[in-house]
């Protein structure tokens, strides 16, 4: 378990965040010490360099005895100052607070170096109690009189750091501990979110794994945070309802297909049987009516192999602007007789209407398909009437209506899908095919296709079907 979750995303990114995290700390930490403690050395060195100039001028001019009167004198009111005067070739200290020369000094000769020294403590009364170790930041020089003078005093001055060395260290060991702490409580943090999103990943593994199982009820929970691993699990879910639609559908159809088939197969293969023991006129008989089933059943195919390809856009081709009220009047110069044989008015009503993008060709299908879907299923209505006028968000709109005895509402979402007949004995002529090509055309178009009341029976008692069809505008 603890190796899984070291392997997740979260727990890398943590990582990779309190890496930078770090990082951003350790820079600001430099930052600081470069502004305070490394500022503050930079002026200490100024000032020992300083102080080393002041005697060395004061030696030059006023000699070695001035020079150690000097040094007694300020070792005695500066208590952070140290001084230390030794004439040469002696060794013996002429002046100041130290009671040795540092042996740093003697290898960093003319050189800034860093020594411990013991500085005695007293107590109020002035009486020495003990020695203190401190640490001190100093450089020493060799003092002479004239260039090629052989003898030499060496000049040690320095400054007591101890109070700053201490500080600096407490301030480094305060830095690393909160650098410490924080990269642990940050790895401590990147674990318990990587394993409760380890929890949650293995939730959505879970149901996948009963699905790849043939389960397809199952669905991913919601945790109810709103978070995008819930956003997440509400698209695949709603995915995974599409899959299951499509699937149910893919049955339905496989169904129909059989059902739709089965029979005309059957009324061949017995019809040709028979031929084969009859007279010639009874073999042509049976080819023309062969010929007719024939051509049903490569009607049906020709239908299946259209929506696939509109549906896969190989059947739409480039859609370029079309005017839906030209299609409209040519498809109601030829539908308009056929109407008034069935009996049937038939009514075009149109309105100036925008372009709107499509294929002029796949348009007429789907309006000739409408028109015989009416004059198919409205048995008992008086008035067919097809209209094209312009939609309030600038496209179009196209609708076919009738005053037949309409479809139940349950019913409407249904009569879309292939081989969906609502006649439940399904002996009316027809594939079920026509509306499903035109949900496909509608889908290539980018059309909202809808199922509305159609026109109201005389009597007043119900009312037909309106199928719409809204285009977006062609821009």
């Amino acid at each position: 378990m603890l190796l899984r979750i070291l392997r997740t995303t979260s727990f890398r990114f943590t990582v990779i965040y309190v890496v930078l995290f770090a990082g951003a700390v350790a820079a600001l930490g430099a930052y600081f010490y470069s502004a305070t403690f490394g500022e503050a050395a930079k002026q200490t060195d100024a000032v020992i360099e300083s102080e080393i100039g002041v005697l060395a001028d004061l030696f030059s001019t006023s000699g070695p005895g001035m020079l150690t009167r000097v040094i007694r004198q300020r070792t005695a009111w500066s208590d952070d100052a140290i001084y230390m005067l030794i004439g040469a070739p002696s060794g013996a200290v002429l002046a100041g607070n130290l009671t040795a020369l540092p042996p740093e000094a003697l290898t960093a000769e003319g050189d800034f170096f860093d020594f411990k020294f013991e500085k005695p403590l007293v107590d109020a009364a002035g009486r020495e109690v003990g020695v203190q170790q401190r640490e001190a930041r100093g450089k020493m020089m060799r003092f002479r009189a004239t260039a090629d003078a052989e003898q030499s005093y060496l000049v040690v001055v320095a400054r007591d750091v101890a109070s700053r060395e201490y500080l600096r260290s407490r301030s480094q060991s305060v830095v690393t501990r909160a650098a410490l702490v924080t990269i642990a409580f940050g790895v401590v943090i990147g674990l318990i979110f990587s394993r409760s999103l380890l929890r949650r990943v293995e939730v959505v593994n879970k149901t996948s794994r009963a699905i790849r199982g043939g389960d397809l009820s199952q669905r991913i929970p919601m945790s109810g945070a709103g978070d995008e691993l819930d956003d997440l699990s509400e698209n695949l879910n709603s995915m995974l309802d599409q899959i299951e639609r499509l699937m149910a559908g893919m049955r339905d159809v496989s169904d129909n297909i059989a059902h739709d088939l089965r029979s005309p197969l059957t009324r061949i293969r017995n019809r040709l049987s028979d031929a084969m023991n009859g007279g010639a006129d009874a073999k042509d008989e049976a080819l023309r009516a062969t010929i007719d089933d024939s051509e049903k059943l490569l009607a049906t195919f020709n239908a299946l192999l259209s929506i696939a390809r509109i549906q896969s856009g190989e059947g739409a081709g480039v859609l370029k602007p079309i005017d839906l009220v030209a299609i409209a009047e040519e498809m109601s110069e030829l539908y308009e007789p056929a109407a008034q044989d069935v009996g049937f008015d038939f009514r075009l009503i149109t309105a100036p209407t925008p372009t709107v993008k499509g294929s002029r060709e796949l348009m007429s299908q789907a309006v000739a398909n409408f028109l015989d879907n009416a004059l198919k299923y409205a048995e008992g209505g008086t008035l067919i009437e097809l209209k094209v006028e312009p939609a309030k968000s600038g496209g179009a709109v196209l609708s076919v209506a009738d005053d037949g005895p309409g479809v139940r509402p349950e019913d409407r979402e249904r009569i879309f899908e292939r081989f969906v007949r609502l006649e439940e004995s399904r002996t009316t002529p027809g594939s079920g095919l026509g509306l499903s090509l035109v949900s496909a055309i509608a889908r290539a178009h980018n059309a909202k296709l809808e199922l509305r009341d159609g026109l109201k029976h005389k009597s007043g008692d119900g009312c037909g079907l309106r199928i719409v069809m809204s285009f977006p505008p062609a821009d």
